[in-house]
């Protein structure tokens, strides 16, 4: 196969278990725990699981699957279940400590726990969503939050975060700029960073933050199965910014159907294809591009090192997507086919169906992916249009309000 944005992963095995260094990342124990407990939240609603059987037959697989995260939390992104569950374990952590037992998610909610965990200040480098859900997880239990936030972010997604109670600082600068900017004011002033990015000595947070993304995946699994009758899915295509999502739906689906999971093609925008050239360089490595895309969420330039054991090991494909794939990614979902739901996305948000697009028009692509009739898809709408109003429109032709209006008249 001599496809340029296409790659094998030559440490993939089938057949090798979920071992412990998987499960050091992302373990599916307690995630129905989890989820539960998430439940209680007044804000949380499990978010559908959308079939598409007019693109499916268009395209010529036997069925095509959107988990719609635009949906959670009311939020319009999955980024959510990571800045809530982080917040939560930290300071449920705390009370444990202390008083020698786990307060849920409502003892928290009520205040209670202040006397013990004191006045903390929650903050982390975003370029947009993640911050967004730090935000949320700190409001939620009464929490300050400083939000940085790299030069790209757009006003809109600097306003969504304000509007949950967040402080913003800019940085002159790109997302990792950010990063470093922030852990160098939390340092000085004792803040806790809840970071979706790992680095030498600091896991932990960043691994509470995929276990609450590990809750879309079980539920996506239970949604699946109640609505095809089958086991799993045959391919998931999954978006990776610096891999937390990744990492998550990998490492569940992997850990519960072992051999049986599907198979996962992991998707990055050309130019910060971070993962793309780990995979081909065998260890975490840098992009090759300077990570300006319109997929904001996913403008990384290097992968969350922590996350390696999972992605690195347990992704089928890498795969990377042009800026010109956005565009009609976003349409396809917002104008289907007839019969099949309306879909909002984003840039980001849409990534996984650009992907799909694309190996389907690529005859080389079908045949190394099996992609063929028999296949059931699994795709993942990891936000909605708000943070980009302008491309969803120029993209649509309609608004991002005027779609989510129409969706309510379409087929689930």
């Amino acid at each position: 196969m001599t496809l340029s944005w296409l790659a094998p992963n030559p440490r993939a095995d089938r057949s090798r278990p979920y071992g412990p260094a998987q499960q050091r990342v992302v373990t599916s124990a307690g995630v129905s725990d989890l989820a539960a407990g998430m439940s209680r939240c007044p804000a949380h609603r499990i978010t559908p699981l959308y079939a598409l059987p007019g693109l499916a037959a268009r395209l010529g697989v036997e069925s095509i699957s959107v988990k719609d995260e635009a949906q959670r939390f009311g939020f319009g992104a999955f980024k959510a279940l990571g800045g809530v569950n982080a917040v939560y374990r930290h300071l449920a952590t705390l009370v444990a400590d202390a008083q020698h037992r786990t307060p849920d998610f409502e003892a928290l909610m009520s205040g209670k726990a202040r006397a013990v965990t004191g006045d903390i200040v929650f903050t982390t480098a975003s370029s947009g969503n993640h911050g967004r859900s730090v935000a949320a997880g700190a409001r939620l239990f009464g929490y300050r939050c400083v939000i940085f936030l790299p030069a790209f972010a757009s006003a809109e997604k600097e306003a969504a975060i304000r509007q949950r109670g967040a402080e913003i600082i800019r940085i002159d600068g790109d997302y990792e700029a950010a990063v470093a900017r922030c852990r160098e004011v939390a340092a000085a002033n004792s803040w806790v960073v809840v970071s979706d990015t790992s680095w030498d000595g600091y896991d932990r947070i960043p691994a509470d933050v995929m276990q609450g993304y590990s809750v879309l995946a079980f539920e996506a699994l239970q949604q699946f199965r109640a609505a095809t009758g089958a086991a799993a899915p045959t391919h998931v295509f999954v978006q990776a910014g610096v891999g937390g999502l990744a990492a998550a739906v990998i490492g569940t689906l992997w850990q519960t159907l072992a051999a049986a999971r599907p198979a996962f093609v992991v998707v990055e925008p050309a130019s910060a294809d971070c993962w793309f050239q780990s995979n081909k360089a065998g260890q975490p490595a840098l992009a090759s591009g300077d990570a300006t895309t319109a997929m904001g969420g996913l403008a990384c330039r290097e992968i969350s090192p922590m996350t390696w054991p999972v992605v690195g090991d347990g992704t089928d494909w890498f795969m990377t997507i042009p800026e010109e794939a956005v565009a009609p990614a976003m349409r396809q979902l917002a104008r289907p086919e007839p019969g099949d739901p309306v879909i909002v996305a984003g840039p980001s948000g849409c990534s996984g169906m650009a992907a799909l697009l694309r190996v389907a028009a690529e005859p080389t692509a079908r045949s190394a992916l099996s992609l063929d009739a028999r296949s059931q898809v699994l795709l993942i709408n990891s936000e909605n249009a708000n943070g980009e109003p302008a491309l969803f429109e120029q993209a649509a032709g309609m608004t991002a309000a005027e779609a989510t209006a129409a969706m309510s008249h379409s087929p689930r």
